[in-house]
């Protein structure tokens, strides 16, 4: 059987290398080279997977986990370890890193020339610099596509893996989707794992400091939605793990309305403790009886922001000390936006997964036609869940 998988990032890697063992493969991708996004993810680190049990990975999916359960289950994260185990590709879990695995060596080129070897050793016959610009339909099943040149190729199977909106210098601009749309019900795109814009210009002064194990909460529907992790401020408003995961949940919401994000920046500890620490030494300022606790120049910036940053704990009054108390443990700030798609490490909506059979991935309006990776409206949290959900549904796309 001949069988044709549009895009060559991590889910048309997997595709085209579980297809290959009964059948005649051509992987199409429109760069010069595999696996463009996949170089640069994890900060070019590489996040392949988590360690987490399989079971557990279904929590940190945001949008659709249901519809991946199959996907997930026909190629896991312990089979994709193995995987690599097979083709000498050396790897690490990082356990105090939220049990995320990266490359022994930091470097996600070694993870691209390992699935790109084992395509060349399968005999997948790869196509560089050609674009896809439809498919051909006859009779509601694919028999090929429409390159943009004209050329028309023919296969007995066709699978999408043209990815999201995310990255799109990547090649990864949403281009498919504008097929796609003549075929199927693609939902609407929202940027996901985003850096958050913040209306306080205060914030400003926070620029570049960075605080651990921080909880953040929001409503949305009178449905409190909490995080908890690291953030860094940035001069636009706040970045990091803590935040990007949230993104993925606001998002929708954010799109029509500002949200207030509250900040606790020492949940384990009590208001009442915090008071004492503050008060622990009269005749020092509040400063220096709180620095411990946290980051010198954090500290610095809320107390000025306070006009709080020369009184001595004995010359506090009641009212100062909850107002920084409520400054370190509940401080609301304003969330207007996103930094957009283009910033986004990932892409919310694709098509609609009402449409894909998801035992199979097969389209349940055009025969012959598959879907896998970020071109289906799924995506989950930062921490190697994307990048598995890429190789479980290629896995699954390609081996049926």
């Amino acid at each position: 059987m001949k069988v044709i998988v549009i895009g060559g990032g991590a889910s048309g890697m997997m595709a085209s290398l579980a297809s290959s063992k009964n059948n005649q493969v051509t992987l199409i991708e429109r760069n010069d080279e595999l696996g463009k996004k996949l170089k640069i993810t994890g900060g070019g680190r590489c996040n392949i997977t988590n360690n987490r049990e399989i079971e557990d990975f279904f929590d940190k999916v945001v949008t659709n986990r249901k519809f991946l359960y199959s996907s997930f289950y026909s190629f896991t994260n312990r089979d994709l370890l193995n995987y690599f185990n097979k083709n000498n590709l050396e790897y690490k879990v990082e356990h105090d890193n939220d049990e995320k695995v990266y490359t022994k060596s930091d470097k996600s080129i070694e993870v691209i020339e390992t699935l790109k070897k084992d395509l060349i050793k399968n005999k997948v016959n790869i196509i560089y610099n050609k674009k896809v610009i439809d498919l051909i339909v006859e009779n509601n099943a694919v028999i090929g596509v429409i390159t943009q040149d004209n050329d028309k190729i023919f296969a007995d199977k066709v699978i999408v893996a043209t990815g999201g909106k995310s990255y799109p210098h990547t090649g990864s601009d949403g281009f498919m989707y504008e097929v796609l749309s003549k075929y199927h019900t693609i939902t609407k795109i929202y940027p996901a794992l985003t850096p958050l814009i913040i209306k306080e210009g205060f914030i400003k002064n926070l620029q570049g400091i960075s605080l651990k194990n921080v909880d953040i909460s929001c409503k949305i529907n009178k449905k409190t939605i909490s995080k908890f992790g690291d953030i860094i401020f940035t001069h636009f408003g706040v970045s990091g793990p803590c935040i990007l995961k949230l993104s993925s949940y606001i998002n929708k919401t954010l799109e029509e309305n500002e949200i207030t994000l509250k900040f606790d920046f020492l949940p384990n500890i009590g208001i009442e403790d915090l008071s004492k620490i503050i008060r622990k030494n009269p005749n020092k300022n509040i400063f220096n009886n709180l620095k411990s606790l946290l980051p010198s120049n954090f500290l610095k910036e809320i107390l000025n922001h306070l006009n709080l940053s020369e009184v001595k704990s004995s010359d506090l009054s009641k009212k100062d000390e909850a107002r920084i108390i409520e400054s370190l443990k509940n401080l609301n700030l304003t969330c207007i936006g996103s930094k957009g798609i283009k910033t986004s490490q990932v892409t919310c909506g694709g098509v609609s997964v009402k449409e894909i059979n998801s035992s199979t991935l097969e389209s349940k309006i055009i025969k012959n036609l598959y879907f896998c990776g970020e071109v289906i409206d799924v995506d989950a949290e930062t921490g190697g869940y994307n990048l598995q959900i890429a190789f479980s549904t290629g896995y699954l796309a390609g081996s049926i």
